[in-house]
């Protein structure tokens, strides 16, 4: 990975040729060698970078032990400017460091400062968190396309597919030739050992009954049942992983910011996630900029007399703050008191997208958004 710098005077006139530069130790030292022969001093340089990816950050710490102050800018600042200056089409490190400069230049930025230990130690549980419920999310849909082709009748077996008992059967015999093979008195012993005794010989059964009728394909059933398999193993190491980053992250949140917890709808993962996106709160003027910086604010849309109403969010700033946040604020919906007001301001003609996160409204009587789906955040 290769970075370019460039800089620029308060004219916007180029006093240094762009340098292209590594990665790396040898590459940092490179870069600050060319920082300080700008200035007399190292505090007469206000460094831009652009936060793409992870690939910033080596350099932004590396810069600012050495005394620099830098600023890390939103992309959609960077992209607002190249659109200004005409390169909208034209895109090379060497063009993106001089509009990066330039948006130092004409832009009013503050020194960024990176979060404690504790903090990024959180963010990262956090993120990686999300990021195991996503994978297990996957893996699930793939596992319910084979048992929807090969064992149709098991999705009504049991009220989990992946509840314990299931995955025990799953694990085993999840084609209805393997279930047909198996013995129903070692079925039962799977599902009572699985249960606590809650599963046995009727359950056994049932199972038996609807792979012997089974109307799934036989086509390449044991490929099948070698894929299942591997997918449910995967599905309890990853569910294992994250019942231990919930572990960390309870034990991190409870030493930076406990009560958050106290806020009706805000779990230990919600809260851990808005804490650790957010950072230092004091950074943010008002409640307003958090909003803006979750890119929950609403699009502005006016020309004239004309002023469009009902505009989307504009989904800038961090997803993982925008989506915990949208959570916290829905929550409560579904508790019967706060329902109850609801309704009672609707019935006063109140408008029904007054949702403070959501607004998509609610259907009278209902405690949910009316998506329930959070792919529009």
């Amino acid at each position: 990975m290769d970075h370019v710098v460039a800089a620029i005077d308060e004219r916007g006139e180029a006093v240094a040729k762009p340098m292209p530069f590594k990665n790396s130790g040898t590459g940092f030292e490179r870069c600050v060698a060319y920082l300080e022969g700008l200035a007399l001093d190292n505090a007469g340089v206000f460094v831009g970078m652009e936060a793409t990816g992870h690939y910033w950050m080596a350099c932004f710490s590396y810069l600012v032990s050495r005394g620099f102050k830098v600023a890390v800018i939103n992309p959609m600042q960077v992209k607002a400017v190249r659109k200004l200056k005409g390169y909208s089409r034209v895109k090379n490190d060497r063009i993106d460091s001089q509009i990066i400069a330039e948006t130092m230049r004409i832009g009013d930025f503050d020194e960024t400062r990176l979060a404690t230990d504790e903090l990024q130690s959180l963010k990262t549980l956090t993120r990686y968190q999300q990021s195991l419920k996503q994978e297990v999310a996957t893996v699930k849909t793939q596992a319910i396309c084979l048992m929807d082709a090969y064992f149709p009748e098991y999705a009504g077996m049991f009220t989990d597919m992946f509840g314990t008992s299931s995955m025990a059967i799953l694990s085993k015999c999840p084609t209805p030739a393997e279930c047909n093979r198996t013995h129903a008195a070692t079925l039962a012993k799977i599902l009572s050992e699985a249960s606590r005794g809650r599963f046995g010989t009727e359950k056994a059964a049932n199972v038996k009954a609807a792979a012997k009728g089974s109307v799934g394909i036989t086509l390449g059933s044991d490929a099948a049942s070698f894929q299942i398999k591997e997918l449910v193993s995967r599905i309890v190491f990853l569910n294992k992983k994250a019942s231990e980053a919930d572990r960390r992250i309870s034990v991190l949140l409870q030493g930076i910011e406990p009560l958050i917890l106290t806020i009706p709808g805000i779990s230990t993962t919600t809260g851990a996630q808005i804490v650790a996106e957010i950072g230092d709160a004091s950074r943010f003027p008002n409640a307003a900029a958090i909003v803006s910086y979750a890119g929950l604010n609403s699009a502005v849309s006016q020309s004239g007399r004309f002023e469009a109403t009902g505009e989307p969010i504009t989904k800038h700033g961090s997803p993982y703050l925008r989506r915990s946040m949208w959570l916290a604020a829905n929550r409560p919906f579904a508790e019967p008191w706060v329902g109850s007001i609801f309704r009672r301001t609707i019935a006063r003609g109140a408008d029904r997208n007054e949702h403070p996160v959501c607004s998509r409204g609610f259907d009278a009587g209902e405690r949910e958004c009316t998506k329930d789906s959070l792919d529009h955040l």
